[in-house]
């Protein structure tokens, strides 16, 4: 029998990788860098993901009070999780602590989205607009660092739905210590339902 090198080898004599007798269809096979791997889902491969999470305190006649003073936006559950972004070890990545109502990002240099949605309830007095302020942490204990804000101008009295987008590159600190968001009016009070918050990672780092 002639003894052929494997890399002399053409169709038809070339075989398929190993494993794929075994291998589902729609896999990929993943190296681990220490000379194997493993096959894996294609739609299980690091990449964009997304969560929804609301407030289910205030709803209905409940509203919270925005005022002057800034006020962390609470959030109290995981509405929709089932397409967070996944790690190259088959985990998914939160893209929010509810504990702490504290935004989670996967990796330095993504490029994230937040949309956030809530409804006006009848103020006290007259505030003419609300500021959403996004802050930042170097260090997890204070959330000062300013990472964005919009203003919203509140022209009901009640009933005015209130959306709002933002796209941001992910810094080191905000991986390390995620973000929050602050309310606060010009004067008086507004108070707001129905908030709901989708956190969406749109580019993975590369």
């Amino acid at each position: 029998m002639a003894n052929v090198q494997h890399s002399s080898l053409t169709d038809p004599n070339l075989h398929e990788p190993k494993g794929i007798s075994t291998a589902s269809a729609n896999q990929l096979y993943l190296a681990n860098g220490s000379g194997s791997g493993t096959w894996t889902n294609a739609n299980r491969f690091p990449g964009t993901g997304w969560g929804k999470y609301t407030n289910t305190t205030y709803v209905g006649a409940t509203a919270l009070a925005i005022s002057t003073t800034p006020i962390l936006l609470p959030f109290t559950t995981a509405d929709n999780v089932s397409q967070l972004p996944i790690t190259l070890t088959g985990t998914t990545s939160s893209l929010m602590n509810l504990a702490t109502e504290t935004l989670q990002f996967v990796a330095a240099g993504d490029l994230h989205s937040i949309t956030l949605t809530m409804e006006t309830l009848a103020p006290t007095g007259s505030p003419a607009h609300m500021d959403i302020i996004l802050y930042g942490s170097s260090d997890g204990i204070t959330y000062g660092t300013h990472l964005g804000e919009t203003t919203v101008y509140l022209d009901k009295g009640a009933g005015q739905v209130i959306t709002e987008s933002s796209l941001f590159p992910v810094t080191s600190d905000m991986v390390i210590h995620g973000a929050r968001i602050y309310l606060s009016t010009n004067s008086s009070t507004a108070n707001i339902i129905n908030i709901g918050l989708i956190s969406a990672r749109v580019h993975k780092a590369r």
